[in-house]
């Protein structure tokens, strides 16, 4: 019969790391109590940062550390170094979640926030890489020497080098010149396009008049949103796809008409360059605009001895634009013809 083995011995609970005896100080109510002390530990286990933890207890980082020069302070520097690689540790796990989960970011529409977006930092995440795994994705990963602690790197030496050498100072003034004069030629380039831009734009205006007032409504139009195109690229260039919507007010109705376009900077510019090209065309001035927003309804003026008359002749106008215009649609096929034909009596 074999004897009977002894109990497993109880596996004992590893020692707490921030379990430390206080440091003995004379009792104040406002001082480094063995509560605050042992507040602050924690508090700095949960940052990683003294100063946040001094601040949690309501004390300061020049008094944490002259706790910590105090006789019979051991076991509490102990707890503070264990603390303090636990926070560190805590602060490297979150960046390591952000590095890979990403950092939701607010989406906001006309004020109000209507979702959210995940970013990704590459950068950290290579950090967090190249920390945890320098092997393979360190210094001698990219068959670099990696530099002992406090060595400088070579091109900091270099660089520093430099700061001394006339060659070296000459070398980079020619290099800061050579840059000058590029960026001031790519500058002119930018303003010779735009020229070229605005002149073709005017090109355009005398274009859709023209076109206008020989009664080709269809040439009429296709100038006239080349025109639209040219003043939402200059209006919008570098601006978000929520251009338009910044200069659009809703008038409350659902038809897509009722929309108001907003003037933006460049539309007071726009509308002085269509008037000098009518003026010089020799055709009589436009009524003004307003330039702060277009409305819906004319700008025309309806005072004085003949306002009637005006208000009038334009609404006589505008009819018989209108029937010129049922016309023309209706003269593009045979049924559409035929149908207008019927439903006019003709």
């Amino acid at each position: 019969m074999q004897p009977a083995l002894p109990p497993p011995e109880p596996e004992r609970a590893p020692a707490d790391p921030l379990a430390f005896t206080p440091v003995p100080r004379r009792y104040r109510h406002d001082g480094w109590t063995a509560e605050r002390q042992r507040g602050f530990i924690h508090a700095l286990a949960e940052t990683g940062s003294v100063k946040a933890a001094a601040r949690r207890i309501g004390k300061t980082t020049e008094g944490a550390y002259h706790m910590r020069r105090q006789p019979g302070a051991d076991s509490f520097r102990a707890a503070w170094e264990a603390a303090l690689a636990s926070g560190v540790q805590r602060l490297t796990d979150i960046a390591m979640e952000r590095a890979v989960e990403g950092v939701p970011i607010p989406v906001f529409h006309k004020g109000e926030q209507v979702g959210e977006r995940r970013w990704y930092n590459d950068r950290l995440l290579m950090f967090m890489l190249k920390h945890h795994q320098p092997d393979r994705y360190g210094a001698a990963a990219a068959g670099q020497r990696a530099l002992a602690p406090g060595t400088k790197h070579p091109e900091t030496i270099a660089r520093e080098a430099a700061k001394q050498c006339p060659v070296c100072r000459e070398r980079e003034e020619t290099a800061a010149r050579r840059a000058f004069a590029e960026a001031e030629a790519a500058k002119q380039s930018n303003e010779e396009f735009l020229a070229h831009l605005m002149r073709t734009y005017q090109i355009k205006v005398q274009a859709e008049r023209r076109e206008r007032l020989a009664g080709d409504w269809a040439a009429a139009d296709f100038y006239l949103r080349q025109l639209n195109f040219f003043e939402l690229i200059l209006e919008g260039c570098g601006h978000r796809m929520d251009l338009i919507d910044m200069h659009t007010i809703e008038n409350g109705g659902e038809d897509m008409y009722d929309r108001q376009i907003n003037c933006g900077p460049l539309t007071p510019i726009l509308d002085k360059m269509r008037r000098e090209i009518w003026e010089a065309a020799g055709e009589p001035p436009r009524p003004p605009i307003d330039l702060r927003e277009f409305l819906p309804h004319t700008n025309m003026s309806y005072q004085g001895d003949t306002a009637k008359e005006r208000q009038h002749a334009r609404a006589e106008a505008q009819r018989r634009i209108a029937a010129s215009l049922a016309v023309w649609e209706a003269s593009a096929t045979e049924e559409t013809w035929a149908a207008f034909k019927a439903a006019s009596g003709r």
